[in-house]
């Protein structure tokens, strides 16, 4: 059997880390936003618009959002498109899967080998570096301007994006500690 038919017959390990590792995500924000609601909600920031920014996407409206001025629309003025919450929840779920594979990477490429304790402070400091994806690229083009500084939002759209990725993080740790060790390797 070739290492491509096997590749294809086995799952990826970053697919259920990365299910467990948004899930933590999501874990903590539900939390989070139940508890200290004022801090940790927004209508800007939520499956719905990130559907509706990927569905954007898809129809080749990417750009549509980088405003210049401050009087440009964003993503919330954009017609609700049918399924949108659902496509937010692919697009999520599938953005930490792709992210998680991106650690094992650079985990197997470091050739690392940690302990429990280090594994998860890695993995927890390696979601918080995957903030800057919001930061410098979602925000942006939903029409929040960069770190989300045109949103009307700011300082709660940071604690979100922060608090999420740091969670996301302590996630791919829990998963790394929780998987059983390969025999050879």
């Amino acid at each position: 059997m070739s290492p491509l038919t096997e590749t294809r017959r086995t799952p990826s390990a970053s697919v259920p880390a990365g299910v467990l590792a948004t899930m933590t995500m999501d874990a903590a924000m539900v939390l989070a936003s139940c508890v200290f609601r004022d801090a940790f909600t927004s209508d800007r920031i939520g499956l719905e618009m990130i559907g509706r920014w990927a569905g954007g996407l898809a129809r080749g409206r990417g750009g549509r959002h980088w405003r210049l001025s401050d009087d440009a629309a964003d993503i919330t003025a954009e017609p609700r498109l049918r399924g949108e919450a659902a496509i937010g929840l692919g697009v999520h779920y599938l953005t930490g899967i792709a992210l998680t594979e991106v650690y094992f990477i650079l985990l197997r490429r470091a050739g690392l080998r940690l302990g429990p304790a280090a594994a998860t402070g890695l993995a927890t400091a390696y979601g918080l570096s995957t903030a800057v994806l919001p930061l410098l690229v979602m925000y942006p083009s939903m029409g929040y301007g960069c770190c989300g500084r045109r949103s009307g939002d700011t300082a709660r759209l940071l604690r979100i994006m922060l608090l999420g990725h740091v969670a996301f993080g302590a996630g791919i740790g829990l998963a790394t500690v929780l998987r059983p060790a390969r025999p050879g390797g």
